[in-house]
């Protein structure tokens, strides 16, 4: 994320962005009857050290919340939404 601009999903680095539309192109089931965050992190070629700085990034924009873990949480409203301004940037 870009210093100085909380919140906003542009200013989230090209990563983050990416897997904050993968996040919110899974449905939201509950588990065991969904795809975790960390799978679809490592699904698009992510390593388990850069997932986890990614999905931190999320919780710190307030657009992802920990579960049982990291990767294990989901999007939040705020995410969702962001997710969706995200795809018309």
């Amino acid at each position: 994320m870009l210093p100085g601009v909380p919140g906003v999903p542009d200013a989230l680095d090209a990563d983050a962005r990416r897997l904050l539309a993968a996040l919110a192109a899974e449905p939201d089931a509950p588990f065991p009857d969904r795809v975790l965050p960390g799978e679809t992190a490592l699904g698009l070629g992510y390593g388990p050290g850069m997932a986890w700085k990614l999905l931190c990034r999320l919780c710190a924009a307030g657009y992802y919340e920990y579960d049982i873990s990291a990767y294990s949480g989901r999007l939040t409203e705020a995410g969702r939404r962001a997710a969706k301004r995200n795809a018309i940037l």
